[in-house]
This record gives C-alpha cells, sequence and structure tokens, in this order.
C-alpha cells in the first residue's frame, strides 16, 4: 500500500510537473511570439513623420569590399543589412518580354558583356554576370524582376523608376499584381497627363503606390484634381536647392498630408552635410541619396531626426 501511495505521488507530481512544464513552454512561445517585432515593410507604412532612406541602385559605396555590385540580389541583402527602408531601382524589358533589373538601356556599364537589354531574350541575358565598378567580374547574374521583388522577402520596400513609361506598362502591373507585390513596391514616373490617365483605368488594389516626379506648380494642381495623389517626388540637379515653386510644392503637398520624396544629392560635394541640413528642416520623409551610409550616419548625428 505504502509503495502505491508512493507510486501514486511520485506520478502525481510527474503530472504536475508535465503541467508546469507545458505552461512554461507555453508562455516562453507566446512571450517570444509577442517579442518578435519584425514587421513586414510596406508601403501602407510608411509615415509622414518618419524620414526614410531610399538608397539609389540600393547603395553601392562599397560595392566590392560587400561583394554586392549595383543592382544585385546580394545588394538587396546588403541594403536590408544596413537597415535601408527603400531600395530604387530601375527596370527594363527583353525582347521577349522579361522584366530586368538593370539601370541602363544597355548591359555594357554593369556586366561582362554588351548588347541592348531590348534586342536581347531573357535567356541571353541570364548568360552575364554583373561586375563592379573596378571592372572586375562578380558571381552575380542579372536579376529578374519578380525574384528580385521577392528577394526582400518583404523586409524592405522597393522604388522602382519605370523609364519605359506607358510601353509595356500593363504587363509590369499584371506581373506585380500576380505576385501580390503590390504594397511593396512604389512605381515612379514623370509627370505625364497621358500616364494619370493610364493608371487612372486600374483600381488602386490592383497598383502599387504611384510616385510622380513634379517639376512645376501647374503640375502638382493637375494632378491633385485628377489622381489624388498619395505621395510625389521633388527632383533637383546635384547641385541645386529647391526653386521657390518646388518649395511652394512642398508646402501644399505637406498640408494635404502628402508624403513627399526629395534627391538628397549634392552627395559627393565636401559641403554636403549642410545641404542636407537644410532639407531635413522641410516636411520631406524620403530621401533618395547615392550615399545611404553617409546619410544615415549623417541622421544619426541630428538630434530629434526619427529614421527608418
Amino acid at each position: 500500500m505504502r509503495n502505491l501511495n508512493k507510486s501514486y505521488l511520485n506520478s502525481s507530481k510527474t503530472v504536475f510537473l508535465s503541467k508546469e512544464m507545458l505552461y512554461v513552454s507555453f508562455m516562453m512561445l507566446l512571450f517570444v511570439g509577442c517579442g518578435d517585432t519584425h514587421k513586414t515593410a510596406s508601403t501602407l507604412d510608411i509615415n509622414k513623420d518618419h524620414i526614410y532612406i531610399a538608397a539609389h541602385r540600393g547603395g553601392y559605396e562599397n560595392e566590392y569590399e560587400d561583394r554586392a555590385p549595383e543592382n544585385s540580389l546580394a545588394n538587396i541583402q546588403n541594403a536590408i543589412d544596413h537597415g535601408f527602408p527603400i531600395y530604387e531601382s530601375d527596370v527594363q524589358r527583353t525582347s521577349d518580354g522579361v522584366f530586368i533589373i538593370m539601370h541602363d538601356a544597355t548591359i555594357d556599364r554593369t556586366t561582362n558583356g554588351s548588347g541592348v537589354v531590348a534586342e536581347m531574350s531573357g535567356e541571353e541575358i541570364q548568360e552575364y554576370h554583373l561586375i563592379y565598378r573596378t571592372g572586375e567580374d562578380s558571381n552575380e547574374k542579372i536579376p529578374l524582376l519578380d525574384e528580385f521583388i521577392s528577394k526582400g522577402d518583404g523586409k524592405i520596400i522597393f522604388k522602382i523608376d519605370y523609364k519605359p513609361e506607358l510601353r509595356y506598362l500593363d504587363e509590369l502591373l499584371q506581373q506585380i499584381k500576380e505576385l501580390k507585390l503590390q504594397d511593396r513596391v512604389i512605381l515612379r514616373f514623370r509627370y505625364r497627363k497621358e500616364i494619370v490617365e493610364a493608371l487612372e483605368n486600374y483600381d488602386s488594389d490592383d497598383r502599387p503606390l504611384i510616385l510622380f516626379r513634379l517639376t512645376t506648380l501647374s503640375q502638382f494642381e493637375e494632378l491633385k484634381s485628377t489622381f489624388n495623389p498619395k505621395m510625389i517626388s521633388i527632383f533637383t540637379g546635384s547641385n541645386s536647392a529647391f526653386s521657390e515653386e518646388q518649395m511652394q510644392i512642398i508646402k501644399l503637398a505637406s498640408k494635404e498630408n502628402i508624403i513627399i520624396e526629395a534627391h538628397a544629392f549634392h552627395d559627393n560635394n565636401d559641403d554636403r552635410e549642410e545641404y542636407w541640413a537644410e532639407q531635413l528642416k522641410l516636411p520631406i520623409t524620403i530621401f533618395h541619396t547615392r550615399k545611404p551610409l553617409l546619410f544615415q550616419e549623417f541622421l544619426k548625428t541630428r538630434k530629434g531626426s526619427t529614421s527608418h
């Protein structure tokens, strides 16, 4: 009987400990789950009151040391590791309808081959590798649009400068929709009435966030009256300050809670930080820069700057 009671007590203790361990395990899982601060990068979450760095072609300040040439899959991971929230890139289309990530209309400057993208097939494009600015070959192939965006894995937003404009627009939007990546892509165009009219034919849920680059106040007023923009881009030359007209656009857009993107150029000048400091005084949310690492360090030194 004593042995039976002892056995029962041991058994009960085991059951109690098992339940306790299950409870502790459950709470640990719950805690870990709640403690995971990773949030899927989405254009829907861009906050007008924060500052976001848009890395020009992903950033290539240390491309050779990082083994991450511009517009490569390796450079996406590099941009994510550095904490850049937005990756700027360009899209070209091959002769057989394959969208690739490439800044130039030819592959001459950035690969170990040569040729006009629009005259080459997707299969032919894949035969070449990207090169570093030193001229040395990398192991990176020219990325396709779908693998490029998918590589971001919800950790970075892609701002695509779409230079072909109306050409192949249907195909591009359809591919982004099929990949279900509308909320991870900002599609940028130079302002043209024809593009606005074409985009109005698409349901807002079927297209990514549209960004128009404006140069005049009349363009802003036209866009406001027809498109209800969520975001605009103000562009100046590499060494230019905003014009009086551009300052007026920035002021009006800010009052309308429209997100403003600007190019933080002047990157290669010794007085770039003075130029950037002046831009920070304005209600600009997204800073497009060719020196994202330098701009990131600059932001860290600025009191009151909230960057993402």
